[in-house]
C-alpha cells in the first residue's frame, strides 16, 4: 500500500501489517461500512452543488443588463424564494447525512476499539513470565488504553475522512476543468506546494510520536510502580521527591507532545497561507475575466467557491494525515508487542488428571538478565500425597523451582517430570489446572471475597467455596467483614496479612488440585496468624503433593521432608516416615 507522500510516509509494511493484524476487528460490521461510505459520497456530491443557487441569484436576477429575470417563468421574488430555501435544503441535507455518518462511524469505531483492545490484552496475557518481568507495566497500559485509542482512526475514521474529502477535491477539480481550463489551473497551483509541505510535516510527526508514546510509557510505568510502592513511599518521607522525578518524566513526554503540536500548528499555517495565494490568483485572474466579459459574476462566485472547497478538503486532508501518521506510530507500537511469540497452550499430551509424582532431574537454571545461575543441578522426587518444605536462603532458586513446575519459566537443563512425563510435553493450558498455587506476595482482586475464590475455578457452586473457606480457616474472617459478597480494598488491603493468606489458601483449595504449591505462605505473617495459616496449609495438603517454600523448615506445618537448596539434600524431619516422602520407592515410567 502506497500512500502519496502528502499523507506522511506511513511505512506502507506497518500499514499494511496493521490491516492484516486489525481487520478482524472489523467483522460483522459489513453494512455500517458500506453505508459510511455511501453517506461520505453523498456527502461530497452535495457540497458541489452548494454554490450553484449563488451562481443563478447573481446572473439571473441580481446582476443583469435589464430588468431582473426570474427562474422557470416565476417572478424575480420568487425565485429568489427558491433559491434561499434551496440553500436551506443543500445545508440540512448535508448535515443529517454527516450526523448519520458521524454515529455509524462511531458505532463502528467503538466496536473495533472494544476488539483490538482485547485482541492486544488476551496477547499479553499469553506471553511468557520472563517478558512480563523485562516489561515495564505502565508502558503496557499506556500501549493498551491509548495506542489502541489512535489505532481506530487508522482502522477506519481517518480513511472515511480521506475518502469524503478526497471524493470532494476531485469532483470539484473535474468541475472546475469542465467550466474554465484556465481558471481550473490557477487554481490548481499550489497544490504541489502544499502536498510537498504536508508529506515532509507528517513524517517528522510520525517519529516525534513514537517519542511521544514511548515517553508517557515511562512515566506511566514509574507511576504504577510508585502507587504500588505507597508504603515505601511514605515510609521513607519521599513524596516530594518521588514526585519530582514523576515531573521530569511527565515533562519529557510533554515537551514531545508540544514538539507534535508545533509540527501540527506549522502545517495549518502554511495549508492556510497556500489557501490564501490560490484564492488570490484565482480572484485576480477570475476578475479580469469577468472585466472582459469571458466569464459572468456569477461563474466568478462559483469558482471561487469551488477554489475554496478544493482548498478546505487539502486542509482537512492535511489534519487527518497528521492523526494517520500518529495512528500508524501507534500500530506499530502495538504490532511490537503482538509479534512476540506467545506460549503454546493447545499442543501436546492431555494432562487430564494427575496421581502426584514430582520429580526433579539435575535440573539448572541461570537468570536470563545476569546470567546467574540459581540451581546448578537440583534433583528431587516427591511421592503423592508428600507435604514438602523448599527451604534455602535467598536467591537459591526456591521461587524458580516452583515457577519451573509450573512452567512459567523453562530449565536451562535438567528434566521436571509429573507422574514420569516431561512436562514440556503436555498441553500447557491443561497442565497449569492441575495445579493449586498461592504465590509469594498477597495478590488479591479488588472485587468481592466470592469473586476472588471464584478466582480458583470460575464454574464452583456455593458449597465448594464455602467449603474451600473453612478448609482454609477463613470462615470466620469473611462472616466478620459481611459475608462472602462483601468487597476487599485493592490488592485486599482490607484485610490483614494473615487473613489475605488464608483468603488466598482458599483460592487455592476450591481448586480440588492433586498438586500445590505454595510460595512462601508465611512470609510476614504475625506468630498468631502464623499457627493459624500453618493450620490451613496442612488441612489443604491432605491427600495432595504439596511444596511449601519457605526459608527455614517450618515446623509448624510438620512437613514429610525439606529440600535444602543451599546443600542439595533431601532430608525427613525427626519422627516422620521417609517412605511417605522424598525417598519414596517409587520409580518414573520411561
Amino acid at each position: 500500500m502506497k500512500l502519496p507522500k502528502a499523507f506522511g510516509e506511513q511505512s506502507p509494511e506497518t500499514l499494511r501489517r496493521a490491516a492484516v493484524t486489525f481487520r478482524p476487528a472489523l467483522a460483522g460490521q459489513g453494512r455500517r461500512l458500506v453505508a459510511c461510505v455511501a453517506l461520505a459520497i453523498v456527502t461530497a456530491a452535495l457540497e458541489l452543488l452548494r454554490p450553484w443557487p449563488l451562481k443563478v441569484l447573481f446572473d439571473r436576477i441580481l446582476v443583469t443588463d435589464g430588468p431582473a429575470q426570474g427562474m422557470w417563468g416565476l417572478s424575480p421574488e420568487a425565485s429568489l424564494l427558491v433559491l434561499a430555501t434551496s440553500v436551506l435544503a443543500i445545508s440540512l441535507l448535508i448535515g443529517a447525512v454527516s450526523l448519520r455518518m458521524t454515529v455509524l462511524a462511531a458505532e463502528v469505531g467503538r466496536k473495533a476499539t472494544t476488539r483490538v483492545r482485547r485482541q492486544v490484552f488476551a496477547h499479553l496475557h499469553r506471553l511468557d513470565l520472563p517478558f512480563h518481568q523485562s516489561s515495564r507495566t505502565g508502558d503496557l497500559l499506556v500501549r493498551l488504553m491509548g495506542d489502541v485509542n489512535m489505532v481506530r482512526d487508522m482502522l477506519f475514521a481517518s480513511w472515511l475522512t480521506l475518502l469524503e474529502r478526497g471524493t470532494l477535491l476531485v469532483g470539484t477539480a473535474v468541475v472546475m476543468l469542465v467550466l474554465d481550463p484556465l481558471l481550473a489551473l490557477v487554481a490548481l497551483l499550489p497544490l504541489p506546494a502544499l502536498w510537498w509541505t504536508l508529506g515532509r510535516s507528517s513524517r517528522k510527526l510520525k517519529d516525534v510520536t513514537r517519542k511521544q508514546r514511548r515517553r508517557e510509557g515511562a512515566a506511566a510505568a514509574f507511576a504504577s510502580e510508585t502507587l504500588q510502592q505507597i508504603r515505601l513511599v511514605k515510609a521513607y518521607a519521599a513524596e516530594e521527591r518521588t514526585t519530582d522525578s514523576f515531573a521530569r518524566q511527565a515533562g519529557a513526554g510533554e515537551r514531545a507532545g508540544l514538539k507534535s503540536a508545533r509540527i501540527t500548528a506549522k502545517m495549518s499555517w502554511i495549508t492556510e497561507a497556500l489557501t490564501g495565494a490560490g484564492l488570490a490568483l484565482v480572484l485576480l485572474v477570475g476578475a479580469r475575466k469577468v472585466l472582459r466579459d469571458q466569464i459572468s459574476v456569477g461563474e466568478l462566485l462559483v469558482f471561487i467557491s469551488y477554489a475554496r472547497s478544493l482548498y478546505k478538503p487539502l486542509r482537512k486532508l492535511s489534519s487527518e494525515g497528521g492523526r494517520l501518521s500518529k495512528a500508524t506510530a501507534c500500530a506499530g507500537r502495538l504490532l511490537e508487542v503482538l509479534d512476540i511469540r506467545p506460549e503454546d497452550a493447545s499442543t501436546g499430551r492431555s494432562a487430564a488428571a494427575f496421581d502426584g509424582h514430582v520429580e526433579l532431574r539435575d535440573v539448572r537454571y541461570g537468570y536470563p538478565e545476569s546470567g546467574v545461575e540459581a540451581l546448578k543441578g537440583l534433583s528431587f522426587r516427591l511421592a503423592p500425597g508428600t507435604l514438602a518444605v523448599l527451604s534455602g536462603p535467598n536467591g537459591s532458586g526456591k521461587s524458580t523451582t516452583v515457577s519451573m513446575l509450573l512452567r512459567l519459566v523453562t530449565p536451562d537443563s535438567g528434566r521436571v517430570l509429573i507422574d514420569g512425563h516431561d512436562v514440556a510435553g503436555f498441553r500447557l493450558d491443561e497442565y497449569r489446572n492441575r495445579f493449586a498455587y498461592v504465590p509469594q506476595d498477597v495478590l488479591l482482586f479488588g472485587v468481592s471475597i466470592r469473586e476472588n475464590i471464584l478466582y480458583g475455578r470460575p464454574d464452583a457452586d456455593d458449597a465448594a467455596v464455602q467449603e474451600a473457606a473453612e478448609l482454609a480457616l477463613v470462615d470466620d474472617v469473611i462472616e466478620r467483614v459481611g459475608g462472602y459478597d462483601a468487597m476487599l480494598g485493592e490488592n485486599g488491603a482490607t484485610l490483614s496479612g494473615g487473613e489475605a493468606r488464608r483468603l488466598m489458601l482458599a483460592r487455592a483449595a476450591v481448586r480440588d488440585a492433586r498438586i500445590v504449591l505454595l510460595d512462601e505462605p508465611l512470609a510476614g505473617v504475625d506468630p498468631d496468624a502464623r499457627t493459624l495459616v500453618a493450620q490451613a496449609i496442612r488441612r489443604i495438603a491432605a491427600g495432595r503433593t504439596t511444596i511449601v517454600v519457605n526459608h527455614g523448615p517450618a515446623d509448624e506445618i510438620s512437613p514429610d521432608a525439606v529440600i535444602n537448596l543451599a546443600d542439595g539434600r533431601v532430608v525427613a524431619p525427626a519422627g516422620r516416615r521417609a517412605a511417605t516422602g522424598a525417598t519414596s520407592a517409587w520409580r518414573p515410567s520411561a
